[in-house]
C-alpha cells in the first residue's frame, strides 16, 4: 500500500511538472520575439522606424528594436568580441571584418534565401565568402561634390569637369567672397570621405592585393598627398571646429559653395533647407576629359547573428526590407541607389551619379580591400586628420607606410 501511495504522489509531481512546463512554453510562445537591429546610420533612423512599424503590424509576434550608434563599426567589433552580438546589424562586403566573421561562421548563412535573388547580382556577389553568402545588400552609396547652384551661377561658373577646373573655380569663389569648401574636419572619421576619393582614383584594386605596400617613397602617394594640400588651402579654418551635422547645416544654409560628401547626407541637408538649390557632380580627381568614376559601394547591407534566438524572424525582416516598394522608399529617403532589382531612385539631384553607377562607371571604397578592416580605416583617418593640421607629406606617408606594414603582416 505504501508503494502505491508513493507512486501516486510521484505521478502527481510529474503531472504538475508537465503542466508547469507546458504553461511556461505557452507563456513564452505568447511573448513577442524581440530582435535588435544595430545600425551606424543616424540619418536613416526615421525611415527605418516607419518600416519597422509596418513590419510589426504585419507580424505582431515580432518586435524590432532599432539601436543607433554613429561609431557603430568599432562598437560592433567590441560587442562581438564580448559575445553581446545584435540579432541583425549593418555589415559591408569584402571588408576584412566581414570576411573574418563569415569564415568563422559568426554570421547566419543566407545563400538559399529567396530574397537574395531579388538583389542586383553584381552587387550581391560581393558578399560571397567561400561560395556562401552571409549578408544582403539593400543600398549603395555614392560620393560626389555637392555644389550650390546659385553661387556658381552668380559667377558664371559651371560644374567643374577636371581637377584644374575644380581648383580654379574654388579660387574664383574665394576671390568673390564665397566660402569655397566646407569640410567636417572636427571629426577624424569624416576625413576619409575626401581623401579616399583621391586614393581610389590613384590606386586600383590590384594595388591592394600586393603582399607588401611601399608608400613612403612612392611618387604616386606623394602626388596624391599634394592634391590633398591643394584642396585644403580653400577650406575655411572654421572647418576644423565643424562636425558632420554642423557641416550639413552650413551647406544647407548656403554658407559654402562646395561640400565633398556622400548621398547619405542628403536627408539631413534637405531637412535643414528643403528649398536648397543644389546639385552633385563626380569628384574630378584628375585632368582626364572623360567622366570621372564615382566612388561608392554598399551603404546598407545586413547580416544576422548565427546564434540569434530567432533566425526565422530575422530572415522575415530582411525579406520585408528587400520588397521593391520598401526598397524604393528607403532609397528615395536616403538619396542612395537601391541594390534591389528594378528599383529606380527618382531623386533629381543624384541622377547623374545613379546613371554612372548603373553603367559601371564606379570605383569601390579602397579601404574595403585593406587587411585590418575597421582598425586600419580608423588609423588611416587619424593619420589623415593629423596631416590636415601638420601638412607634412613625408611624415604622413611614413605613418601610412608603418600602418599598412603592420596590417599586411
Amino acid at each position: 500500500m505504501r508503494y502505491v501511495i508513493y507512486g501516486i504522489v510521484y505521478m502527481m509531481f510529474v503531472l504538475i511538472g508537465c503542466d508547469a512546463g507546458n504553461l511556461k512554453e505557452a507563456q513564452e510562445a505568447e511573448q513577442p520575439k524581440e530582435l535588435e537591429f544595430f545600425s551606424f546610420k543616424t540619418e536613416t533612423e526615421p525611415i527605418f522606424n516607419e518600416l519597422i512599424n509596418e513590419f510589426e503590424s504585419d507580424h505582431p509576434d515580432i518586435k524590432i528594436k532599432q539601436v543607433i550608434d554613429p561609431n557603430g563599426a568599432s562598437v560592433l567589433k567590441s560587442r562581438i568580441a564580448k559575445g553581446d552580438v545584435p540579432d541583425i546589424f549593418i555589415t559591408y562586403p569584402m571588408e576584412a571584418d566581414y570576411v573574418i566573421r563569415a569564415k568563422k561562421r559568426y554570421l547566419l548563412d543566407l545563400t538559399e534565401e529567396k530574397f537574395i535573388h531579388d538583389i542586383n547580382p553584381i552587387i550581391q556577389k560581393r558578399y560571397t565568402v567561400d561560395g556562401d553568402i552571409y549578408g544582403v545588400a539593400l543600398t549603395q552609396n555614392a560620393v560626389g561634390v555637392l555644389y550650390n547652384k546659385e553661387h556658381l551661377s552668380d559667377l558664371g561658373l559651371s560644374a567643374p569637369q577636371t581637377w584644374d577646373e575644380f581648383l580654379q573655380s574654388m579660387n574664383k569663389l574665394e576671390e568673390s567672397g564665397y566660402n569655397p569648401l566646407i569640410m567636417p574636419n572636427k571629426e577624424a572619421m569624416q576625413t576619409s570621405i575626401f581623401t579616399l576619393n583621391i586614393v581610389a582614383n590613384t590606386f586600383g584594386e590590384e594595388y591592394w592585393l600586393q603582399d607588401r605596400l611601399s608608400i613612403k617613397d612612392s611618387n604616386d602617394w606623394k602626388k596624391a598627398s599634394q592634391k590633398i594640400l591643394d584642396v585644403l588651402q580653400y577650406v575655411d579654418p572654421a572647418s576644423y571646429e565643424t562636425g558632420y551635422y554642423e557641416a550639413n547645416k552650413k551647406f544647407a544654409d548656403g554658407e559654402a559653395s562646395y561640400y565633398i560628401m556622400g548621398t547619405w547626407a542628403l536627408p539631413l541637408i534637405e531637412q535643414h533647407n528643403p528649398n536648397l538649390n543644389y546639385g552633385i557632380f563626380p569628384f574630378p580627381a584628375n585632368n582626364q576629359t572623360t567622366q570621372h568614376p564615382v566612388l561608392g559601394g554598399v551603404d546598407i547591407g545586413l547580416a544576422i547573428d548565427a546564434e540569434t534566438k530567432y533566425p526565422d524572424a530575422a530572415k522575415k525582416f530582411l525579406e520585408f526590407l528587400t520588397r521593391k516598394e520598401n526598397a524604393r522608399r528607403l532609397s528615395h529617403y536616403e538619396g542612395s541607389i537601391s541594390a534591389v532589382k528594378n528599383v529606380q531612385n527618382t531623386k533629381e539631384e543624384i541622377q547623374l551619379l545613379v546613371e554612372m553607377m548603373e553603367q559601371g562607371k564606379s570605383i569601390n571604397w579602397p579601404n574595403h580591400y585593406w587587411p585590418g578592416g575597421t582598425a586600419a580605416e580608423l588609423d588611416f583617418r587619424n593619420y589623415s586628420l593629423e596631416f590636415f593640421y601638420e601638412q607634412d607629406i613625408d611624415d604622413y606617408l611614413n605613418n601610412l607606410d608603418n600602418m599598412f606594414q603592420k596590417y599586411y603582416e
